[in-house]
């Protein structure tokens, strides 16, 4: 189906979603279709929410009450900007839902909308350096994070996260012979990292996907949205994740660390290791849309593929992980 086929049918699930918190919708629309499908609802009274129904995610409705009681305990306490969840009227954090067209069953949670613009592709240095800050603030306040009740966030810090492994038991249909062999070598180089680095650091709650379409400027701060990826991980993957989309300036780069050392010690990792973990950052990717469904995605996979390759034989031939298409 064509992406905006896609988007009806999700959008056939919002009405019965939203009765549940007893909302009556005055406008549905669609503002993000890909890895999850995401809705900015006005309800009767005018009012602005973000619903995000979970297409893609493979969590538990444990883990997405983890994440829930995160963002609940962070408007609560202020230090970072993020969204403000709503309960059901039954006060639930979350709801499950069965959707038909991928015959799974689906959770979908609500928040207040925030208002303002996502950052996006061309983040200034005072943007870099505030996102460094809160990554360091998020860090700080879910060390000390009680969580209640089956809530419980997975352990991710490894390559593939605690993502479903498309890539280890047999080759991938849409991947050649040489990129299938650059991705298992990479992911054994990138594994070995984590698993020395666990023995060493201790793993905490980490955002685990700090990009800049994860965050909105609104009128005066940055708000931090997104906590899908969430989970037990090491500090040093925040950074790395973040830095992967902007590895194509390091002043960018600098401005991001300099935010976060303002208020944390950088983490302890070598610039060997640092560049092999944001190598393992593009394997998890490749993971990821392997098994995406929006139909955007499904278009664009090959360029992807193309890109990764690219990407493989540099960090092969230097030892230096690097956006560039053309090297």
């Amino acid at each position: 189906m064509d992406e905006e086929a896609q988007v009806a049918l999700v959008q056939e699930l919002v009405p019965g979603i939203l009765s549940q918190y007893g909302i009556e919708p005055k406008s549905i629309e669609n503002v993000n279709h890909s890895f999850n499908s995401s809705f900015k609802i006005t309800d009767s009274q005018g009012q602005d929410l973000a619903l995000r129904i979970n297409l893609a995610s493979h969590k538990s409705g444990d883990e997405v009450l983890a994440e829930m009681q995160w963002l609940e305990a962070l408007s609560q306490d202020g230090s970072v900007s993020a969204p403000e969840p709503l309960r059901t009227t039954n006060g639930e954090l979350f709801i499950s839902t069965q959707f038909e067209p991928l015959n799974t069953e689906t959770t979908a949670v609500l928040f207040k909308w925030i208002e303002g613009e996502e950052v996006g592709d061309e983040p200034t240095n005072e943007q870099l350096f505030e996102l460094g800050e809160n990554m360091a603030r998020l860090q700080i306040f879910a060390k000390d994070m009680k969580l209640s009740g089956t809530a419980f966030l997975p352990k991710i810090n490894s390559t593939l996260m605690n993502s479903t492994d498309l890539l280890t038991q047999s080759k991938p249909e849409p991947i050649s012979d040489k990129l299938y062999e650059d991705i298992l070598r990479g992911l054994k180089l990138s594994d070995e990292v984590y698993s020395r680095l666990s023995k060493e650091q201790e793993v905490l709650p980490i955002h685990a996907d700090l990009h800049m379409g994860n965050v909105i400027q609104t009128k005066d701060k940055l708000a931090i949205i997104d906590f899908d990826d969430a989970g037990l991980g090491l500090p040093v993957q925040d950074l790395v994740i973040s830095n992967y989309y902007i590895r194509e300036d390091r002043e960018k780069e600098k401005h991001l660390k300099d935010g976060y050392s303002s208020i944390l010690e950088l983490p302890k990792v070598s610039e060997e290791d640092y560049e092999v973990l944001l190598l393992g950052r593009l394997i998890v990717l490749i993971n990821a849309v392997l098994d995406m469904t929006s139909a955007e995605i499904i278009e664009f996979l090959p360029t992807f593929l193309t890109r990764a390759q690219k990407r493989f034989d540099h960090f092969y031939a230097t030892g230096e992980f690097s956006l560039a298409t053309i090297v």
